[in-house]
């Protein structure tokens, strides 16, 4: 049987888990248009900026978060149907992108939300939204100096070779001496002649993420909830090394990769 959630990481192995989901009352939001979701962070101080964090029992800075996502689909009389993104500069038919850390201090290079291309109507009949963290090969493997916005953006970018930064998570913390930690998620394991030349075959290690979110037609008035914290969950970023296109064989990589297929980071608030 098929798992919802799952994530591949490796030949012949692939981890999964459904996401798990609360409900809340309608929010009112008049204006939104048919297919507009917006993702809010959790645990946010929203006096504070730049992004301030709470991140376990301590706060930090946000200085870098940001995630892609591809390939929508929805679920109507039990088949999957594929719809598109709308065109904007943040998202491709297929593809979008969403930077959060800049929110506050320069909004024009921050996206909060994804904009699906369906009526109003099409929505009400869905039962299911799919989506996966993380590019298709042929979009993340392309040549980077033609691709389209936002697979341009160059803070988002490993090379040619690995091709894109899939999730990005970069914090500090001031005190006597600064700590700073990141997450950068992408394939690893990408054979090709050099850095700057796509691989011709899969990498060992795709780091995709799959979600399936059911929906109700409620949920067409619901933001998204995203939590960093369940993203570092059990993982003492204190102390942790970084983790940036390391083997998810290793740890904290070991750890944080579990994190993003087991614990529900994403779910309606």
């Amino acid at each position: 049987m098929k798992m919802p959630f799952r994530m591949s990481v490796m030949p012949s192995l692939l981890f999964a888990a459904l996401v798990s989901l609360t409900g809340c009352d309608v929010i009112n939001l008049k204006g939104r248009e048919p297919g507009e979701i917006p993702f809010k962070l959790v645990g946010v101080d929203t006096g504070a900026c730049p992004m301030i964090m709470s991140i376990g029992q301590q706060r930090w800075n946000i200085d870098y978060f940001g995630f892609y996502l591809s390939k929508p689909e929805v679920r109507i009389d039990g088949k999957w149907q594929r719809v598109k993104f709308k065109q904007t500069q943040w998202q491709t038919p297929n593809i979008a992108l969403l930077k959060f850390h800049n929110k506050c201090n320069n909004p024009d290079d921050a996206n909060s939300k994804i904009v699906l291309d369906v009526s109003e109507e099409l929505l009400k009949l869905s039962t299911n939204l799919r989506f996966t963290m993380g590019l298709p090969f042929d979009d993340n493997h392309a040549n980077p100096l033609t691709q389209p916005s936002p697979l341009n953006d160059s803070t988002m970018f490993w090379s040619w070779q690995n091709g894109h930064k899939f999730l990005r998570l970069d914090v500090s913390k001031g005190s006597e001496e600064t700590r700073k930690w990141s997450y950068h998620l992408g394939s690893v394991g990408c054979d090709s002649e050099s850095a700057v030349r796509p691989p011709e075959k899969s990498c060992a290690f795709t780091n995709r993420v799959e979600f399936i979110l059911p929906m109700t037609q409620l949920d067409t008035d619901l933001d998204l909830e995203v939590s960093v914290s369940n993203i570092v969950a059990q993982v003492d970023i204190n102390e942790a090394p970084s983790c940036m296109f390391e083997s998810p064989e290793t740890e904290p990589c070991k750890k944080l990769i579990q994190n993003l297929v087991h614990r529900p980071w994403i779910k309606w608030q």
